[in-house]
């Protein structure tokens, strides 16, 4: 056995009596690396996000799985690496998977009324020239 350690000036730090000297395990902090399943969560959120932004709601067949994946990423991430990544990545999903929800409620109920993707162009460009003729 090695000897016990020894406090500044060679004292030897004071033992309960009676009691053999017994190892303390602590649970190490793994604060150094990433959590890669955070940071994916984070990523799969972020783009599913802006690619139903981007789209204005039609690419809801793509955001909607995206959005889950990232739920699940951040589901499974460890709790105690970097918990506000994964927090963070957790939130932006839910918000994810709501919004491509609802758009993808909105579109099919316009695409069952009978309006097309064409109609809703033509009627947002003319209105962008009503009101630049407008400003002008």
């Amino acid at each position: 056995m090695s000897d016990p350690p020894r406090l500044p000036g060679g004292w030897l730090p004071p033992q309960p009596p009676g009691r053999p000297e017994a190892p303390v395990y602590e649970r190490p902090v793994r604060e150094e690396g990433a959590n890669g399943l955070a940071v994916a969560a984070l990523v799969c959120a972020i783009s599913s996000l802006g690619l139903l932004l981007l789209s204005l709601g039609l690419a809801f067949a793509f955001s909607l799985p995206l959005a889950g994946a990232g739920w699940v990423c951040a589901a499974r991430a460890p709790r105690d690496v970097q918990a506000g990544r994964r927090k963070a990545g957790l939130v932006l999903a839910i918000v994810a998977v709501a919004l491509s929800t609802l758009a993808a409620v909105v579109w099919l109920a316009l695409i069952a009324a009978g309006v097309s993707v064409e109609d809703l162009q033509e009627n947002l460009q003319r209105e962008l020239e009503r009101q630049r003729r407008a400003g002008s």
